[in-house]
Order: structure tokens, then sequence, then C-alpha cells
């Protein structure tokens, strides 16, 4: 039986899904971010009264970028090690910089873009990183 007596611990034989927990927040706030730059502005263009209450400025997308790059940094450099793929560690590096970008240009219709695009990038390579995470574990099996 695999994991009794031949040495190996208990990590070994942990589920996939253990491995991901970094994953799936890095995800869920990809997630709240893509929410909060495609609905805010309809709300407030809506509903003007609660713009002032409403708007966070751009220290919301620097701490939101702050929590985002050491977040999705660890996560995709951690189960890089496992798996060894490279193309979420490429599309995380290419969503973080169109994130940063996002910031530069905050204020215009191009950081909107830039920092949703970088958002939806973000999310998807993290989705990949817990699915060659998937894989690497069950083939490890």
């Amino acid at each position: 039986m695999i994991g009794q007596g031949n040495g190996e611990t208990a990590a070994m034989t942990l589920p996939p899904r253990a491995h991901g927990g970094l994953d799936r927040l890095a995800i869920s706030a990809s997630t709240l971010c893509l929410i909060h730059c495609l609905f805010l502005p309809v709300l407030i263009a809506f509903l003007p009264s609660i713009a002032a209450w409403a708007d966070l400025g751009e220290g919301f997308h620097i701490v939101m970028l702050a929590i985002a790059v050491p977040l999705s940094t660890i996560a995709l450099w951690r189960a890089w090690r496992r798996h060894g793929q490279v193309g979420p560690a490429i599309g995380g590096v290419l969503g973080l910089s169109l994130l940063i970008l996002g910031v530069v240009f905050e204020g215009g219709a191009a950081g909107t873009w830039l920092t949703v695009a970088g958002g939806m990038v973000l999310a998807v390579a993290h989705v990949l990183n817990l699915r060659a995470d998937r894989l690497a574990a069950l083939v490890a099996l």
C-alpha cells in the first residue's frame, strides 16, 4: 500500500487539490478584481450619488497589485517546481505586467482595459497552473 512501510510521508500522498490553495486564492482575487473593474464603473454611471463613496481610487489598485504580485509569484513558482510547465508562469508574468501597466495608465480607458486584460490573463494562468499541478500529482501516483 502506498505510504506504508516504504518511508513515504503523508504529504506525498495528499490529493492534488491540497496543493492548489494559493492558486485558488489568486483566482478568487483575480475574479474580485475583474468584478471591480467591470461593474463598478457601470454602477457609478447609473448611481452618481454613491460615486464618491464607492470609488476607492488609485490606492485600491496599488493595494490589489501589492497583493497580486507576491501571491501569484509564490503560487506559480511553487507549482512550477512540482509540474515543470512554463506556460502558467509565462501567463502569470504577462498578466502581472498588464496589471502594472494598468496602474501606470490609471484614470483612462487604456488603464481600465489593461487592468481587465491583466486580471483575466492572470486568472487563466492560475487555472492552467492548478490543472498542471493536479496532472503532475496524478502522474506521480
